[in-house]
């Protein structure tokens, strides 16, 4: 279960940073560029973060 919900929690983070990007960069809003920023740096600290014991 606790993979599932990671897994599901980085979508959400990819998927958050994406929207970010789309709505921030045509407007000019330089709040949703900093937000997808953020968000994207939350997808890849999640996949690329600490490693996990396996026992």
């Amino acid at each position: 279960m606790k993979g599932y919900t990671h897994g599901l929690l980085l979508v959400l983070f990819l998927v958050a940073a994406i929207v970010c990007y789309v709505i921030g960069i045509p407007s000019g809003a330089v709040g949703f560029v900093l937000a997808g920023i953020a968000f994207e740096g939350l997808f890849w600290f999640g996949i690329l973060g600490r490693k996990r014991n396996s026992e």
